[in-house]
């Protein structure tokens, strides 16, 4: 357990030097937030809620995404392609001590993200909602990030196309999930498109949760379902390479 505390601590030290990580994961959801914002005005009525709030979450949300698959995902890659990962095998870290400090590391940056986005709303739009309804959303984004920790995971076992694959992954989730146009705003063969999206399912118990509702069991199941997909296909990638003779 020590050998993983130790390098969850390197993993988070090592981020707090990267800069991609601060500009784009990090600078990204905060700057479209202010963009969009000042542009549609944050008083606006919309599911119950105001836009301030709504798209408060859609941006944390985000940028959950993006630190999922930019930072955990591809940064995986990199270190599987430089043998990182083999090197790992010779010290006292386990790969499951490995994998664990990789997971608190992601839902460490995940929280981070939350947070702040969160305190840029409050601060820049007097966001203001009861201390109880903060950190009902803030727990709910927060545990329910881990399926896209899982899709980083099978993004990082893409080598040499992680980068590619991922843009194009991040992009189109956020997208067709409404994170960027409310589910309302969009067509409605989109709207369909967006309800079978994890980023839907990942944003809406929050945007519920905003307008008073409670989360829906279907939200939790579909991530669920959503999770074991994304970490039986990354196990199982992983298992084909392993297979692979060396050389």
């Amino acid at each position: 357990m020590k050998a993983t505390l130790s390098q969850w601590k390197a993993e988070l030290l090592r981020t707090g030097r990267d800069r991609r990580f601060f500009l784009l994961t990090l600078g990204m959801p905060v700057a479209f937030y202010l963009i969009f914002i000042n542009q549609q005005g944050g008083d606006a009525q919309i599911a119950g809620t105001f836009w301030g709030e709504y798209f408060m979450v859609s941006m944390a949300a985000f940028g959950v995404l993006g630190s999922s698959i930019n930072t955990f995902g591809v940064r995986l890659a990199a270190e599987r392609k430089g043998g990182w990962v083999r090197l790992l095998r010779t010290t006292p870290l386990s790969s499951f001590g490995y994998a664990l400090a990789k997971t608190l590391t992601q839902l460490t940056l995940s929280l981070l993200i939350v947070i702040v986005v969160f305190a840029v709303a409050h601060f820049s739009q007097h966001v203001d909602l009861a201390p109880a309804r903060w950190l009902e959303i803030v727990a709910w984004l927060w545990l329910g990030s881990l399926p896209f920790a899982a899709l980083g995971v099978l993004i990082g076992m893409a080598g040499n196309a992680a980068q590619a694959l991922g843009t194009l992954v991040y992009l189109a989730l956020s997208m067709l999930g409404g994170l960027w146009t409310p589910v309302q705003a969009l067509p409605k063969t989109m709207q369909e498109v967006a309800r079978w999206m994890p980023t839907y399912h990942f944003a809406r118990p929050a945007w519920n949760l905003l307008s008073g509702h409670s989360v829906q069991w279907s939200d939790v199941a579909i991530l669920l379902a959503y999770f074991v997909l994304f970490i039986s296909l990354a196990a199982l990638v992983q298992r084909r390479v392993d297979s692979r003779p060396e050389g």
